[in-house]
């Protein structure tokens, strides 16, 4: 998450490409069940992701990121080993630490140097932050930054209870993204921009600027046929 260049509204007048679950039939979340799951932890291990630092690891079944008590310089990433197009999604996050605690889940991630600072990645977010209006917003912060689409908070604040596990689960098939938070649809959006990424890396954030703690869990992804 970072501060927004240019601000686009949540009303599907102003954005046709922008529909929420109130407009739509198709508001079930998906159950990301069956023999054509893929478990990211499964065997209780990291085997299915690159660890990037010493500052992930694996407990009680969890990917853990932790700050030590310490802000970080740069934002960090672990990311699969294996790359998605299109796919469904779901995995449990708690986040806890300071006021600024900030982490998302990025998809069709693929990788760049941004400003000759550190490598991050292209591709879209699914924003996890209790600052201002991020949570279960779209964005591209490091190809795009233009791109920010808000859910509404009137209904993230029912849904989400600061510190506590949070369900976020997704689609994501061609150009249309929908998002789900505790089951309930928060985000259903068509990015009819062709530098849109469509295939990549699935990924979890630690943001730099904050002390802070994110945990991620029970996490599967169904790839889909396009």
């Amino acid at each position: 998450m970072k501060p927004v260049l240019v601000l686009f509204t949540c009303s599907y007048l102003l954005l046709p490409g922008l529909v929420f679950s109130q407009l739509e039939n198709e508001a079930t979340e998906p159950a990301v069940k069956g023999t054509d799951v893929i478990d990211l932890l499964k065997g209780g291990t990291l085997d299915a992701w690159a660890v990037p630092s010493a500052l992930w690891h694996l407990e009680k079944e969890s990917i853990v990121a932790d700050t030590g008590g310490k802000t970080l310089a740069v934002p960090e990433w672990i990311y699969t080993k294996q790359r998605f197009a299109d796919f469904e999604f779901t995995c449990d996050v708690r986040l806890t630490g300071d006021d600024r605690r900030n982490t998302g889940i990025y998809y069709r991630a693929n990788t760049i140097n941004y400003r000759g600072r550190f490598d991050a990645p292209s591709g879209y977010e699914f924003d996890a932050a209790p600052g201002g209006n991020y949570w279960g917003s779209v964005g591209d912060w490091y190809v795009r930054p233009q791109l920010r689409i808000y859910a509404d908070q009137s209904v993230i604040k029912e849904i989400v209870k600061p510190n506590d596990w949070t369900r976020m689960t997704m689609r994501a098939r061609g150009d249309r993204l929908e998002y789900w938070i505790n089951g309930v649809k928060v985000m259903d959006y068509r990015d009819a921009d062709p530098k849109g990424s469509r295939e990549g890396l699935i990924g979890f954030q630690i943001h730099d600027g904050s002390i802070m703690k994110i945990e991620y869990r029970d996490i599967r992804v169904r790839p889909l046929k396009p």
